[in-house]
C-alpha cells in the first residue's frame, strides 16, 4: 500500500517537473525505477520510515529549547528546509506536523529578533543585507528573520526562494504564515527597515495581485486580512503602497468589477476600519488632507453613496422608512393607516402578510460569522442579498459614532469634568447623549441625555477647534476636516437608509448616530452641515403627503375657502396645530396627510434633543425644530388624535381594534411630550442672546400661523430679533416646507394659534427667573409682552385666541410677581415692569373694536386684566413703592375720556374731564381694586398720589352705572380725609397746586427777563437786583428742573422729550442772560458766586446723560467764557470750576442707544476745551494734560459712526477738533512733550488695532491715522533740533507707532483713497530719521536699545512683504520699487551709525538677520538651517536627500537681491573703522550661510535631476552669488584668524571652499556652472598663493 502511494507521488512529481525542472524529473524517474526494482517492501518498513520522519519533526522543540542560541544562519536554514521538505509529504500527519514545525520555527526566529533588539548591539558582529539600492547592517537574528520572511513571501508568490532551496509552499499556507508572524510580532517588524522593505516590495504587491486577480475565496480572505493588518500598523511607513491597495478596494466595490463575496470582503474590511476612529483619522490625514494624494475616505464614502442606492427594491426604499418585511413582521405602519381613518381601509391579518423578505433586519441581513473570518473555507458561503447594504449602514454609523466619541469630550470644560468626577452618583452628562435611540414601548430614558446640560455647560461648551495648544489638536483638526468635507456623502447615504425598510435595531442605531454627528457639527460651529442634518431629521419626523380621496368632506370645505397655495407647503399639506396642551380637545380630520408613525416620533425626539444640546449655537436654525414640531402636531390632529390634559389619546372608535400598536404610538407620544417639556425648560438656562434667538424663531412662527404679520402695529415685534452675538454670523440653511400659511381662517387657524400661544406661554413660564433679573429688552420680556398684546388687541383674530393670549400674559405677570419676594431695587423694577405690561395691554383694546363680537371680546379681556391687577395688589400692595400712577391709570381705564386734561398729571391744574363708563361689569371690577387701596394701602401710598386717588374716587362717585359704588365712593372720601388729617397731610394738595402755579409763574418771569436780550442797564436794574433776580428765578428754575431729572436709561424716551426741551431752553436763556450781564456787573462781588452756582446747576443736569442737554450746556459755557475773556474785570472769575465741569462732563461716556449720534455734542465739548485752554495762564499742567489726553482719546474712540459717511478718506469733525486740541497743548515741559508724542502715536495705531482691517462700520480711523502721522512727524522734527530735548524718547515713541502700519503691509485691508497707510508710515519714518540727529541721541542703555530696536523693526517692515495676501498682484511691482528706494534711503541713514559702540551687539545681529531672512529667494531645505540649540552654520553640515521639485522664486526677488547686495557690502572692506568692523563681524556669518545655502542646494538637488537643467531662477541666483563672492574684498577682521591662511581679503572663500568643491563634482554636466565654480577655486588659489 505504501509503495503504491510512493509510486503515485513520484509519477505526479515527474509530470509537474517535466518542463521547468528536468534535473528533478530525471531524479524522480530514477527513484521510480529503483522502487520498482526493490523487492516487495513491507508495510512495516514504510511505517518505520514514517516514524522516522515524525521523530525528526518531534525533535525540533527539544532542539530549539536546548540549542536555540546556536540555531542560526545556515543551521536555521537547514532546519527550515527539512520542515518544508516534510511539509510536501502526502501523508497528512507528516504534512500537518511539518506545518506546525514551520510555524514554530518562524515564531522562534522572530522571538530571537525581539530579544536581540533589547540587547546592546555595540559588541556584536553585524552583516549587511541589501535593500533598495543600498544595504543595512543587521545582527544575526535580524539577518535570519530577513531572509526567512523574504523567502516565505517569494514561495507564497510562486517564485523560487533564495535561501530555502527546493522548498515549495501553498499560497494559502504562506499567507497564513505571514499573518501569524505579523500578528505576533508586528511591533518588532515595524522597527526594522529591512522588514519594512519586505512588506513594501514583496508582501504588498502580492496582496494587490491577489485582489486584482480572480483568486480563490480562501486566498482572497487571507489577503484581505493581511491588508487590514498592514493598514492598521504600518500605514505611516507605507503610504504609497497602502494608497494603491486601498484604492483597489474602493474599485472592487463596483458591482461590474467583482463578484458579491469579494465586494462583501471589501466592505467588511472597510467596516473594521470605520470602527477604529483613530485609524480613520490617520487615513484621512495621510491621504485626503495631502495635496496630490487620493482622497481615500472621500472615495469610500462616495462608493457607499452609490452602494446604498444600488438596488432600491432590495432595501425597500420608499417615501419614508418602514419596518423590514419578514415572516413575523406585522407592519406597524399598516396599522397606523387604519388609525388614520382612510375610507375603505381594511385590516390585514397575519396570514395575509407577504412572506418575502425585503429590507434590512438583524434576522436576515446579518451572518453569524463574517466572511473575513472564514479562513478555512475554500468556497464562499451563501450570503443574504441585503448583507451588503447592512455593512454600508454599519460603516456610516461607525463613522458617526467614532467622530462623536473622540470630539465630544473636548467640548466639556475642565472644571465641569472635575465636578462630574466629584459626584460619581450623578448621571454622566454627555453632549452626544441627546441621542435618538428609544423603545417604541414608551421608555423615554433612552432618547434623553443621561443628564441635562446645565446652563454653564451649554453656554461654555468649547469648540474643539479653539484648543490649538492641546496635544491632540492635530487629530481634532483632522476630525473637523472630515466633518466639514465628508458630510455631503454621509448625508446622502444616511438619507437613503432613512427612507429604506429597516428593523427597529437598525433604525434606532441610524437615528442615534445621525444625531451624534449633527451635534458635533454644531459644536464645531459648522452651520451648513448642522442645518442640513437637522433638516433631514425634520423631513423624516413629518409623515409624507398621500393622495386625498375626492369624497372627503373636509377637503370640500377647504376648497370652498379657495384653492390657492397660500396655506400649504410644497407637499400640499395643510397647516395644523401644535403638540402641546389645549384647554379642551379639538377634532380635525385631514386625510391628505399620512398618519404619524413611531419612527416619525423617534426622529422628532432626536430633533428636540438636539435643540436641548445645541441651544446656544442654533441661532435662526431653531426654526427647523419649531416648525417640525408644529407639522407633527398637524399630522396628529389630522388622524383624529386628541390632546386632553397633557396626554395624547387614541380615537375611541379605533382603540379596541388596534390596542397594541396604538399603545406604542401613545407611549412614544408621551416620550415626545417629555422631550418638549425638557426643551422648554432648557431655554431657561440659555444666555439672554441665545434665548432671544429661539424666541424670535417662535415669534415668527406664531405670527405666521395666526396671520398677524399684516396686522401688528409694530412690525419689529413680528420679526426675528437679531441678537448681538460677538463674532458670530447668522447661518443660512434650507428651511423645510412650512405647513403654516401666511393667512388662515376657520377652526384650523384658531386651533393652531391657540396651541402655539400655549407653547409660547410655556416657554415664557420657563424663563420667569430671567425676566426678573435682566432688562426687558435683553431678556425678551418686551417681545413676549408685545406678541401677546398684538394677539389680544387684534380685532381680526378669533375671540378664543385673543382671550387665550390675555390669559397667558396674565399668568406670566402673576408668576413674575410671585417670584419677586424680596425688598430690593430689583423687586421695584420687576413690579413696575409688570404694571407697565398690564397698562400696555389695556390701552389698545378699545381702539379698533368696531363690531359687537369684538367689543364683547375686548370687554372680557379688560375684565381679566382688572382681575390680574387686583391679584397683584393683594400680593404686593404692602411692598409696592413705585408704579402707583400706573395702577391708577389701569383703574381709570374703565372710563372713556371724552375731553379735558389727562387724569393724574401732577404738573397741570387739577381739572375734571368728561367721562363715560365703558361697562358696569368693568366698573365693578375696577372699583374692587380701588376699594382695596383705600382700605389697606393708604399708608404705603406716596404723597403725590393722594390727589390722583381723590380724582379717581370722584369719577366712581359721579358715575351712574352702579349706585352702590357711588355711595361707597362717598364713604371712601370721608375715610381718606380722616387719614390725611391724622397724618397731617391735608395740605398736600395745596402744596402741589402751589408748586404748579409757582412753575407757571417762573416760566412767565423767565420769558419776561429773556425778552430783553440781556440789555439790562444800571438805570433799569441795579446789580443787587440782578443778582437776586437771577438767583430767585433762573437758578431756582434750574433747581426745579433737577427735581424731576430723569434716569440716564430713559433719556431717549419720547415721554421725556418735553423735559429735555424745557431744560435746553432754560439753560440757553440763563447762559445768555449771564453772558450779556457780565460787562455791566463784572465788578460785583457776587458774580463769582453766581458763576459757581450756575456751574453747579449745569453739573447736576449733565448727570441725566442727555446729548441734547450736554450740547446746550457746553455751547452756552463757551459763549460765557468768550464774554469773560473780553469783558473788563471779568478775568478775575475763577476758572477752576469750569475745568472740573469739562473734566467730568465728557459726553463720550454716555450709555447711548444704537441710533444715537453724539458728534455735535462732542464737537461743542471740544470747542469748549479749546476756549478754556486759551484762558488758563500757562496752559495745562502735567496732571491736567494727562486728563485732557484721556478725554480726547475717549472722544475719538467712543464717537458714534458717521451717518451716511465714513472717516476713511476724510476725518470727522470730532477727529479734526481732537487734533487741533492736541496742537494747542504747550510742550514746554519734557514730560508733557513725551506724553503728547505717545498719545499722538496711539492715534496713528488706532486704525490698526485689528490687523485684518475689519473695523466697526463707519469708524475706520484711516484718515485720522494719516493726519496723525503728519502731526507726529512735525512734532518730532520740531523738537529734535532743539537742544535739551529728549530726542531718544521722542524717536522711540514715534517709530514704535509707525512700525505698526509698516509691518501690516498687505495684511491690513481697509485702505482709503490716496497713498496706502504703510507707504505713508514709511515716508513719515524716513522723514524723522536723520544721521546727525541719531548721532546726538543719548540716554540710558535701555532707552537706546528700545529706539534702535524700533529702527531695525521699521527697516525689517520695509524689506518684508506677505505677497500672498496682496489683493492686487499688479501692485506688487510698484510697491517693490517703492520699498527698494525707501530701503536705500534707510541704509544711507543708519549704516554709518549702526556700528557705534553705544549700540548693543544684538541690535546689529537682529539687523543683519533681517537682511538674511528677506534676501532668501528660494526656500531652503529645513535641515540646512540651524536649530535653536546649534551654531548658525551647523545646518550646512547636515546630510539629507535632495529635492527635485521646482522651487518658485520669491515674488519680490528684486528686493531680495538688493538685500543680498547689502550683506556683501557690510562684509566688504571700507575704512576698517571700528564701526565698520563691528558691522562686518555681525554680517559675516550670515553672508557665509546665505551663499552656503545656494551651494548646498545645488549639490543635493542637481544629481537627482539627471539630465534636466537647473531651474533658471536658481541658476541665476547661483551665478550671482558666485560672481559677488569672487569680487568681494572682505574686511580682514570680519572673520576669525585661521592657522595656515595668509589671505587678508579672501577669507570668505576659504570658508566656502568645501562647498565649492562638492558643487564642482556635481556640475560635470553643466559646463557654464562648472566654469563659474572653477573661477572661485582659481580666486582661492591666486589669493592663497597656489
Amino acid at each position: 500500500m505504501t509503495a503504491q502511494i510512493l509510486s503515485s507521488e513520484l509519477l505526479n512529481l515527474i509530470q509537474e517537473s517535466k518542463r521547468k525542472h528536468p534535473d528533478l524529473r530525471n531524479a524522480a524517474e530514477k527513484s521510480l525505477n529503483d522502487l520498482k526494482t526493490l523487492p516487495n517492501t513491507s508495510e512495516l518498513q514504510l511505517a518505520a520510515a514514517l516514524e522516522v520522519q515524525l521523530k525528526v519533526l518531534q525533535a525540533l522543540p527539544s532542539l530549539l529549547q536546548n540549542y536555540g542560541s546556536s540555531l542560526k544562519g545556515q543551521l536555521l536554514i537547514s532546519a527550515f528546509q527539512v520542515c518544508f521538505l516534510l511539509h510536501g509529504s502526502k501523508t497528512a500527519v507528516v504534512s500537518n506536523t511539518a506545518a506546525a514545525s514551520i510555524q514554530q520555527l518562524l515564531a522562534f526566529t522572530f522571538e530571537k529578533l525581539s530579544t536581540e533588539d533589547g540587547i546592546s548591539s555595540s559588541d556584536q558582529p553585524s552583516e549587511a543585507v541589501s535593500i533598495h539600492d543600498g544595504s543595512v547592517p543587521v545582527l544575526s537574528a535580524a539577518s535570519d528573520a530577513f531572509y526567512l520572511m523574504n523567502d516565505v513571501c517569494l514561495l507564497t508568490e510562486g517564485i523560487e526562494s533564495k535561501m530555502l532551496q527546493g522548498a515549495s509552499l501553498a499560497p494559502s499556507f504562506g499567507l497564513e504564515l505571514v499573518e501569524t508572524v505579523l500578528v505576533a510580532h508586528i511591533d518588532t517588524i515595524t522597527k526594522h527597515v529591512e522588514q519594512n522593505h519586505i512588506l513594501r516590495v514583496r508582501l504588498m504587491p502580492l496582496i494587490i495581485k491577489i485582489l486584482s486577480e480572480k483568486a480563490s475565496f480562501n486566498i482572497t480572505v487571507r489577503a484581505v486580512r493581511l491588508l487590514r493588518l498592514l493598514v492598521r500598523n504600518v500605514l505611516p511607513v507605507m503610504t504609497a503602497e497602502v494608497e494603491m491597495a486601498m484604492s483597489l478596494i474602493s474599485h472592487l466595490l463596483d458591482p461590474t468589477t467583482s463578484v458579491l463575496w469579494k465586494r462583501v470582503l471589501c466592505l467588511e474590511l472597510l467596516k473594521d476600519i470605520c470602527e477604529d476612529s483613530a485609524l480613520v483619522r490617520s487615513i484621512y490625514a495621510h491621504y485626503d488632507e495631502q495635496e496630490g494624494s487620493k482622497s481615500l475616505i472621500g472615495n469610500y464614502l462616495a462608493a457607499m453613496v452609490r452602494l446604498a442606492a444600488e438596488k432600491p427594491a432590495v432595501i425597500g426604499l420608499g417615501q419614508q422608512s418602514s419596518r423590514a418585511e419578514g415572516q413575523q413582521a406585522y407592519s406597524t405602519e399598516q396599522i397606523a393607516i387604519d388609525l388614520g381613518g382612510f375610507s375603505g381601509a381594511v385590516g390585514i391579518s397575519a396570514s395575509e402578510v407577504n412572506l418575502d423578505q425585503s429590507g434590512i433586519s438583524v434576522h436576515w441581513s446579518a451572518v453569524r460569522v463574517p466572511c473575513i473570518d472564514q479562513i478555512d473555507k475554500a468556497e464562499p458561503p451563501a450570503l443574504p442579498v441585503t448583507y451588503l447594504y447592512s455593512l454600508v449602514l454599519t460603516c456610516i454609523n461607525s463613522i458617526f459614532d467614532g467622530l462623536a466619541k473622540f470630539l465630544l469630550p473636548f467640548t466639556v470644560p475642565m472644571d465641569i469634568k472635575a465636578k462630574r468626577k466629584q459626584k460619581p452618583n450623578r448621571q454622566r452628562q454627555s453632549r452626544s447623549t441627546a441621542d435618538g435611540d428609544g423603545k417604541p414601548s414608551g421608555d423615554t430614558d433612552d432618547t434623553q441625555p443621561s443628564t441635562q446640560p446645565s446652563q454653564q455647560e451649554r453656554c461654555l461648551s468649547i469648540n474643539p477647534l479653539t484648543l490649538k495648544d492641546h496635544e491632540l489638536y492635530g487629530e481634532i483638526r483632522t476630525s473637523a476636516l472630515i466633518v466639514e468635507h465628508c458630510w455631503p456623502a454621509l448625508l446622502a447615504t444616511s438619507s437613503t437608509f432613512f427612507d429604506a425598510a429597516l428593523d427597529s435595531d437598525y433604525y434606532h442605531a441610524l437615528v442615534r448616530s445621525f444625531q451624534k454627528f449633527t451635534q458635533i457639527a454644531g459644536l464645531l460651529d459648522f452651520s451648513t452641515p448642522r442645518d442640513a442634518f437637522l433638516t433631514t431629521l425634520a423631513k423624516h419626523a413629518v409623515p409624507p403627503a398621500t393622495a386625498p380621496t375626492a369624497k372627503t368632506p373636509v377637503l370640500e370645505a377647504s376648497n370652498d375657502r379657495g384653492t390657492d397655495d397660500e396655506g400649504r407647503d410644497g407637499s400640499g399639506r395643510d397647516s395644523s396645530t401644535s403638540l402641546d396642551d389645549t384647554p379642551e380637545p379639538h377634532r380635525y380630520h385631514n386625510p391628505s396627510l399620512a398618519p404619524v408613525t413611531t419612527r416619525n416620533l423617534l426622529c422628532l425626539r432626536a430633533l428636540l434633543n438636539l435643540g436641548i444640546a445645541l441651544g446656544p449655537l442654533l441661532q435662526t436654525s431653531w426654526t427647523i425644530i419649531l416648525e417640525t414640531l408644529h407639522q407633527v402636531d398637524v399630522a396628529l390632529f389630522s388622524s383624529e388624535w386628541q390632546h386632553v390634559k397633557g396626554r395624547w389619546q387614541i380615537p375611541q372608535r379605533l382603540e379596541d381594534r388596534t390596542s397594541s400598536t396604538a399603545g406604542e404610538l401613545s407611549a412614544e407620544l408621551g416620550a415626545v411630550e417629555t422631550a418638549v417639556s425638557r426643551l422648554y425648560e432648557s431655554t431657561g438656562d440659555l444666555l439672554d442672546y441665545a434665548f432671544l434667538q429661539v424666541l424670535g424663531c417662535l415669534c415668527s412662527l406664531v405670527y405666521r400661523v395666526s396671520g398677524l404679520l399684516s396686522h401688528v402695529t409694530d412690525p419689529s415685534t413680528a420679526t426675528i430679533p437679531q441678537c448681538p452675538t460677538p463674532g458670530v454670523t447668522t447661518p443660512r440653511h434650507h428651511r423645510i416646507g412650512s405647513m403654516s400659511g401666511h393667512s388662515m381662517s376657520g377652526p384650523q387657524a384658531t386651533k393652531d394659534s391657540m396651541l402655539l400661544l400655549d407653547r409660547f406661554g410655556r416657554m415664557a413660564q420657563s424663563n420667569v427667573a430671567r425676566f426678573s433679573m435682566s432688562q426687558p429688552s435683553e431678556s425678551g420680556f418686551s417681545i413676549i409682552v408685545d406678541l401677546f398684546i398684538d394677539h389680544l388687541s387684534a380685532p381680526a383674530v378669533a375671540a378664543d385666541i385673543r382671550i387665550s393670549a390675555a390669559r397667558k400674559l396674565n399668568e406670566l405677570i402673576s408668576h413674575l410677581m410671585i417670584l419677586t419676594n424680596s425688598q430690593s431695587q430689583q423687586q421695584d423694577d420687576v413690579i413696575s415692569r409688570c404694571l407697565r405690561a398690564l397698562s400696555a395691554t389695556v390701552s389698545p383694546l378699545w381702539k379698533a373694536s368696531n363690531t359687537a363680537s369684538s367689543l364683547n371680546c375686548s370687554l372680557e379681556i379688560h375684565a381679566l386684566e382688572l382681575e390680574t391687577l387686583a391679584s397683584i395688589l393683594e400680593q404686593r400692595g404692602e411692598t409696592l413703592r413705585f408704579g402707583w400712577d400706573i395702577v391708577f391709570s389701569v383703574v381709570m381705564s374703565v372710563f372713556e375720556n371724552t375731553g379735558g386734561p389727562v387724569i393724574g398729571d401732577t404738573t397741570r391744574s387739577l381739572g375734571i374731564a368728561a367721562f363715560n363708563p365703558r361697562s358696569p361689569k368693568l366698573v365693578r371690577s375696577s372699583f374692587a381694586s380701588l376699594q382695596l387701596i383705600c382700605s389697606d394701602f393708604l399708608r404705603t401710598l406716596p404723597d403725590r398720589c393722594f390727589v390722583i386717588l381723590l380724582n379717581n374716587l370722584y369719577y366712581f362717585c359721579s358715575q351712574d352705572q352702579d349706585l352702590n359704588i357711588s355711595l361707597t365712593s362717598t364713604t371712601l372720601f370721608r375715610d381718606i380725609s380722616n387719614f390725611l388729617l391724622h397724618q397731617e397731610l391735608n395740605m398736600q394738595q395745596a402744596v402741589i397746586e402751589g408748586e404748579a402755579n409757582q412753575c407757571t409763574t417762573e416760566a412767565k418771569l423767565i420769558d419776561l427777563v429773556a425778552s430783553s436780550d440781556g440789555n439790562l442797564s444800571r438805570d433799569r436794574l441795579q446789580a443787587e437786583s440782578w443778582v437776586v433776580c437771577f438767583r430767585l428765578i433762573l437758578l431756582d428754575l434750574l433747581l426745579a428742573l433737577e427735581g424731576p431729572c430723569i434716569h440716564p436709561s430713559d433719556v431717549t424716551s419720547k415721554n421725556n422729550s418735553g423735559w429735555i426741551e424745557t431744560s435746553v431752553l432754560t439753560v440757553s436763556r440763563a447762559s445768555t442772560m449771564f453772558a450779556h450781564s457780565l460787562r455791566a456787573f463784572s465788578g460785583h462781588v457776587a458774580i463769582a458766586e453766581v458763576w459757581n452756582q450756575l456751574l453747579g446747576r449745569f453739573t447736576n443736569l449733565l448727570q441725566a446723560q442727555s446729548l441734547t442737554i450736554s450740547g446746550a450746556i457746553f455751547r452756552s459755557l463757551t459763549e460765557i467764557l468768550h464774554e469773560i475773556e473780553i469783558a473788563p474785570g471779568a478775568r478775575a472769575i475763577s476758572l477752576e470750576s469750569a475745568w472740573v465741569l469739562w473734566r467730568d462732563g465728557n459726553p463720550s461716556v454716555y450709555d447711548l442707544p444704537s441710533i444715537a449720534d453724539n458728534h455735535d455734542s462732542l464737537a461743542v465739548y471740544l470747542q469748549y476745551m479749546q476756549q478754556l485752554h486759551g484762558m488758563l495762564e500757562g496752559g495745562f499742567d502735567v496732571d491736567q494734560t494727562e486728563t485732557v489726553m484721556r478725554n480726547l482719546k475717549a472722544c475719538i474712540t467712543q464717537s458714534t459712526p458717521v451717518i451716511y459717511g465714513s472717516d476713511m478718506d476724510e476725518m470727522t469733525m470730532v477727529q479734526k477738533l481732537v487734533l487741533e486740541s492736541m496742537d494747542l497743548i504747550s510742550t514746554s515741559s519734557s514730560e508733557i512733550l513725551i506724553r503728547l508724542t505717545e498719545e499722538m502715536g496711539s492715534l496713528v495705531t488706532l486704525a490698526f488695532e485689528n490687523n485684518e482691517g475689519s473695523t466697526q462700520k463707519g469708524k475706520t480711523f484711516v484718515a485720522l491715522s494719516k493726519a496723525a502721522m503728519n502731526a507726529l512727524a512735525d512734532l518730532v522734527k520740531q523738537h529734535s533740533i532743539k537742544p535739551g530735548s529728549p530726542i531718544t524718547r521722542l524717536l522711540d515713541s514715534c517709530l514704535h507707532s509707525l512700525k505698526v502700519p509698516i509691518q501690516l503691509k498687505y495684511k491690513w485691508k481697509t485702505e482709503g483713497k490716496g497713498i496706502a497707510t504703510w507707504k505713508k508710515a514709511t515716508s513719515t519714518a524716513l522723514s524723522v530719521l536723520d544721521a546727525e540727529i541719531l548721532r546726538r541721541c543719548e540716554g540710558s542703555r535701555q532707552g537706546m536699545q528700545s529706539m534702535w530696536t524700533a529702527i531695525v523693526e521699521v527697516n525689517d517692515g520695509i524689506a518684508a512683504a506677505d505677497t500672498d495676501r496682496c489683493d492686487s498682484r499688479a501692485d506688487i511691482g510698484s510697491d517693490q520699487a517703492f520699498d527698494i528706494e525707501s530701503f536705500s534711503q534707510m541704509q544711507s541713514i543708519i549704516t554709518p551709525i549702526l556700528g557705534l559702540s553705544t549700540i548693543p551687539d544684538k541690535i546689529r545681529r537682529k539687523y543683519v538677520e533681517s537682511l538674511f531672512q528677506h534676501s532668501i529667494i528660494h526656500e531652503p531645505h529645513p535641515d540646512d538651517l540651524a536649530r535653536p540649540d546649534q551654531e548658525l552654520l551647523d545646518g550646512l553640515r547636515s546630510q539629507h536627500v535632495g529635492r527635485v521639485q521646482d522651487l518658485p522664486p520669491k515674488q519680490r526677488s528684486k528686493m531680495a537681491y538688493v538685500l543680498l547686495d547689502q550683506l556683501f557690502d557690510l562684509v566688504a572692506l571700507h575704512d576698517s573703522s571700528s564701526e565698520r568692523v563691528k558691522l562686518a563681524q555681525a554680517a559675516a556669518p550670515y553672508l557665509i550661510l546665505r551663499v552656503g545655502l545656494v551651494l548646498k542646494a545645488y549639490t543635493c538637488d542637481q544629481p537627482l535631476r539627471g539630465k534636466m537643467p537647473q531651474p533658471l531662477s536658481q541658476k541665476r541666483e547661483m551665478h550671482y552669488v558666485l560672481r559677488r563672492s569672487v569680487e568681494l574684498e572682505s574686511e580682514p577682521k570680519a572673520f576669525p584668524k585661521t592657522i595656515g591662511v595668509q589671505s587678508e581679503n579672501k577669507k570668505h572663500l576659504f570658508l566656502m571652499f568645501g562647498l565649492v568643491t562638492k558643487a564642482l563634482k556635481v556640475a560635470w554636466r553643466d559646463e557654464e556652472m562648472g566654469a563659474r565654480l572653477r573661477e572661485v577655486l582659481e580666486a582661492v588659489g591666486a589669493d592663497f598663493g597656489i
